[in-house]
């Protein structure tokens, strides 16, 4: 296998794939993420999501990629009863879809390089990562860092077609704003960091945010609309270092 690291959307986007992959593969999905970020970085004054927020661009008139994210982002608001959230959350902020947008774009990229016949390939964005392998490969194994131990490893999920999304303030502090902050629960201990597994790396990645900023999910305590999408499972750790996960994960979780 080999990896391509890129740095796009403010993070290192890294993509494993066979040694053989043709590199014109490579470029192309390089390309798809640049183009990402040019439509929907918040850190680009002429972004079309910053033109939006500013309201110097309507949705009608925006890219299709564009108003295809947006109207996924009001379902997932819908859905996770406002956990979610990429509208109004912060003076600065007007519009941010990032929570959704970065998952997005990377099962995008991943749908490109399986329908050029890639048995395998996997994709990482700071920390959240999505792959597929062909029937019978061995699946990737998808470490969640240990939210007290920098080095550590709290738990290992083998992966063979899906996507993990974890969600905490171990590495960029306090940025995630919610109804209850640092994730506490008044029930459990507070949380430490969430892991979402999915299907799809975009919903995956919201639901992660959303959970934490809920402050719901303490042990297995999860969020009541969670019930929302009977697809996804999830792993959290906690401040009393425990690692507690969904039953029907059982399978493919080792401890760390």
């Amino acid at each position: 296998m080999s990896r391509h690291a890129e740095a796009v959307m403010g993070t290192v986007v890294s993509i494993d794939v066979p040694d053989d992959t043709d590199p014109e593969l490579i470029n192309r999905t390089n390309d798809w993420l640049h183009r990402v970020e040019e439509l929907f970085s918040i850190f680009i004054a002429d972004s079309e999501i910053s033109r939006i927020g500013r309201g110097e661009l309507s949705v009608d008139d925006a890219d299709p990629a564009v108003r295809h994210v947006l109207t996924r982002c009001d379902e997932l608001e819908q859905l996770t009863e406002g956990a979610f959230r990429h509208r109004n959350r912060t003076a600065d902020r007007p519009l941010d879809p990032s929570g959704y947008v970065k998952g997005w774009s990377v099962e995008r990229a991943l749908l490109d390089l399986r329908l050029a016949g890639l048995e395998r390939a996997c994709i990482g964005a700071g920390g959240d990562i999505a792959g597929f392998v062909a029937d019978g490969g061995d699946p990737w194994r998808i470490g969640i860092r240990n939210p007290e131990d920098p080095d550590g490893v709290a738990a290992i999920i083998d992966l063979a077609d899906g996507a993990v999304a974890t969600s905490g303030e171990y590495e960029r502090g306090a940025h995630i704003q919610g109804r209850f902050r640092s994730g506490s629960d008044p029930g459990g201990p507070p949380l430490t960091s969430v892991s979402v597994v999915g299907p799809d790396l975009g919903t995956c990645d919201a639901l992660a945010t959303a959970i934490w900023a809920d402050g719901a999910a303490a042990g297995l305590a999860t969020p009541g609309w969670l019930i929302n999408f009977p697809d996804h499972d999830v792993l959290v750790c906690t401040a009393d270092g425990r690692v507690s996960y969904s039953e029907r994960l059982a399978p493919i979780v080792e401890a760390g």
